[in-house]
């Protein structure tokens, strides 16, 4: 081989391994996403003055949903930054 590492896929298309993906940027943005659901929670359920009957559903259905959207958009941005950084 010329010196690069080669693997085949499924398909069997070679592929050479590039840099190293910032994984634990990524992990760090989705465990900050869930620090402030928590705190997001905490206020809901102490300051808001929220009906149960909204609080319930929100936090049930509302913050991990949005824990998702916030950790899949830092996520993104994290690999856009990547892919810029590799030109």
């Amino acid at each position: 081989m010329d010196g690069l590492e080669r693997s085949k896929t499924l398909i069997n298309r070679e592929e050479t391994h590039g840099h190293e993906f910032p994984i634990l940027i990524e992990k760090f943005g989705f465990i900050l996403s869930i620090v402030l659901a928590v705190f997001i929670g905490q206020w809901m359920w102490s300051v808001s003055g929220w009906p149960a009957l909204v609080l319930w559903p929100v936090i049930i259905c509302g913050l991990p949903l949005g824990v998702l959207l916030l950790g899949e958009i830092l996520a993104r941005i994290t690999q856009k930054i990547h892919v810029k950084g590799k030109n």
